[in-house]
C-alpha cells in the first residue's frame, strides 16, 4: 500500500466512522496531511487536510493509529518489549511486579489524586538520571498553582514542574505538538499517557527512529475512558458556572472524611469558585459513560498493556477506606520495578505485593466492560454494516446475565445523547436541555442490573403509591 493509499484508508475507516480518539499520532510525521482539531462536541479529532498535496510523505498512516486496520494489537506490541522478562495475564498483560500502596515521603500523596505514585515514578526516573525530560499533561497555568483549562501535554525537567501535572485530567488532550518538540530536542524522555496514547507512541516508534531512541520509558494510566471537554463544562454548569465562564477545574479533590472513591469536584469561574461532592453532580457516574469518545467503547486495554509501568487506583475493600488514596502499580520494565523495590526497602514507599488476581479485582467493572462486553458492542456495530476496528475480542451476540445487553445498549445511547443534548444546551444557554434529555435514559440504565429483590421492592413501592392515590 502506498502512503497516499494508507492515509486515505485511515480517513475512510477510523476517522469517517467516528473511531478517532484524538491522540494525534497521525499528525506527528513531517508534512503530515492530518491535523488535530477540536470538534463541536468538545473532542479532539483528526482531519485530513489534502491527501494530494502530501501524497509523497513516507509513512504508513494507517499503522500509526491505535485503531487502524493492520495495526499490531497490544499483545503483539507488548510481546516485543516485555516477553523475555515478564509473565503474562490476559487481563493485565505482561508483568514482573504487581503492587498496591502509596508514597510515604514528601508531599507526593497529598498532591496526587491517589497514592502519589505517578509523580513519584516520574521524579525517580529524573532524579536517578534515567531520563532528562518528562512529557505529561498539565494546565497551561500550572506554574501559578492553578488548574485552569485547557490542559495540554508539556515537557518538564524538574520535580517542581512534574508536580504541576500530578492530578487526574478528565479532559481531551493530544500528542502531536509535544512529540514534534521531542523530535526537535535531543534527550531521553519519559511519556505519560492513556492506554491508546501509549500504543500510538509504540506505533510511532516503529516508524520513527528518532522517537524510538529518545522515548526511553512509557508510563501508562489505568483507564476507564476519555471524556470530551463538555464533561468538565457540564459539571461546572451544575455548580453555577456556565461553559463560557469556566476558567479552571480539578476533578479529584480528596475528602478526608470519606473513602477514597468519594471525592469532590472543584470549578472556578469569573464569578467565583465552587467545590461539590462529585456524586451529587448529574452525569458523573463513570460507568454510564456520558461524554465518552466512541473509540473508548472499542478499546480492550485497561492496564496500558504496552507501557513500561501502569498506575491506577486500588479500588479494593482493604484500601478504599483510606481517603488519602492508594495506587495499584503493575511494572513491566525491570529498572522501574527495581526503583520501587529499593524505595520500599528504604521506607520511602508503603507498598504491598498485591498479586495479579487482586490487580484484576481492583478494576473488575472496567475489565468486564472492555474485555468481555466489547464483543457485544462490536456485534451491534457490525449489524449496521459499518466498518469496525479489529480487536482481540471477536463479535458476540449475547451476554450473561441477559440484562447486561440492555445495559450496554443504554450506555451507547447515553454516550450519544450526552454529546448531542449538551451541544444543544450550550446553543440555547439552557442546562436543563441536557439534563432533561439524558435523565430518563440514565434512570432506565440505573435500574438495570439491580437484584430481583431490589426490583421487587421498587415495584411494590410504586404499587403502594398508586393504591394510596
Amino acid at each position: 500500500m502506498t502512503t497516499k493509499q494508507s492515509l486515505q484508508a485511515l480517513n475512510d475507516t477510523v476517522i469517517a466512522n467516528g473511531y478517532c480518539v484524538g491522540c494525534g499520532a497521525c499528525a506527528v510525521p513531517d508534512q503530515s496531511p492530518f491535523k488535530i482539531v477540536m470538534d463541536d462536541y468538545g473532542q479532539y479529532q483528526s482531519s485530513l487536510k489534502d491527501a494530494n498535496v502530501f501524497a509523497t510523505t513516507q509513512n504508513d498512516y494507517e499503522k500509526l493509529c491505535p485503531f487502524g486496520s493492520g495495526t499490531p494489537n497490544e499483545d503483539e506490541i507488548a510481546k516485543q518489549h516485555f516477553s523475555e522478562t515478564c509473565d503474562h495475564n490476559n487481563q493485565v498483560g505482561y508483568y514482573n511486579g504487581v503492587f498496591a500502596g502509596h508514597v510515604a515521603e514528601g508531599d507526593f500523596r497529598n498532591q496526587g489524586s491517589s497514592g502519589g505514585m505517578g509523580t513519584w515514578v516520574l521524579n525517580e526516573l529524573l532524579s536517578k538520571g534515567l531520563v532528562d525530560y518528562v512529557v505529561h499533561v498539565k494546565s497551561e497555568t500550572a506554574a501559578q498553582g492553578l488548574h485552569n483549562i485547557p490542559f495540554k501535554y508539556q515537557v518538564s525537567e524538574t520535580l517542581e514542574e512534574i508536580q504541576q501535572g500530578g492530578k487526574s485530567r478528565y479532559y481531551p488532550i493530544e500528542l502531536s505538538e509535544v512529540l514534534k518538540t521531542v523530535r526537535n530536542n535531543p534527550g531521553r524522555y519519559a511519556v505519560v499517557g492513556l492506554p491508546c496514547f501509549i500504543k500510538s507512541i509504540r506505533l510511532l516508534q516503529a516508524q520513527d527512529p528518532i522517537l524510538a531512541e529518545r522515548i526511553q520509558y512509557c508510563v501508562g494510566l489505568v483507564c476507564g475512558h476519555l471524556k470530551s471537554a463538555h464533561y468538565a463544562q457540564s459539571l461546572a454548569w451544575q455548580m453555577g458556572i456556565a461553559p463560557q465562564e469556566l476558567e479552571g477545574v480539578d476533578f479529584r479533590i480528596k475528602d478526608r472524611s470519606q473513602p477514597a472513591n468519594r471525592y469532590s469536584t472543584y470549578a472556578k469561574g469569573s464569578t467565583g469558585e465552587k467545590v461539590v461532592p462529585t456524586n451529587q453532580l448529574f452525569g458523573a457516574d463513570w460507568g454510564a459513560g456520558a461524554f465518552k469518545y466512541k473509540a473508548c467503547d472499542f478499546c480492550d486495554d485497561v492496564f496500558a498493556e504496552t507501557a513500561d509501568v501502569v498506575l491506577g487506583d486500588a479500588w479494593l475493600p482493604e484500601y478504599v477506606q483510606d481517603s488519602y488514596g492508594t495506587n495499584v502499580v503493575v511494572t513491566r520494565n525491570q529498572n522501574i520495578r527495581q526503583l520501587i523495590v529499593n524505595a520500599r526497602t528504604e521506607g520511602r514507599l508503603e507498598m504491598d505485593d498485591l498479586g495479579v488476581a487482586k490487580a484484576v479485582q481492583s478494576q473488575d467493572a472496567g475489565l468486564r466492560h472492555r474485555k468481555i462486553a466489547i464483543g457485544y458492542r462490536i456485534h451491534r456495530e457490525q449489524m449496521t454494516k459499518a466498518w469496525v476496528p479489529t480487536k482481540r475480542t471477536g463479535p458476540i451476540n449475547t451476554l450473561s446475565p441477559r440484562y447486561e445487553m440492555k445495559r450496554q445498549r443504554l450506555r451507547t445511547k447515553l454516550r450519544l445523547l450526552s454529546h448531542e443534548s449538551f451541544l444543544k444546551a450550550k446553543r440555547k444557554s439552557e442546562l436543563l436541555t441536557y439534563i432533561n434529555t439524558v435523565q430518563p435514559v440514565y434512570a432506565r440504565y440505573s435500574r438495570q442490573g439491580r437484584s430481583f429483590f431490589h426490583r421487587l421492592i421498587s415495584f411494590l413501592k410504586r404499587r403502594l403509591i398508586i393504591s394510596a392515590r
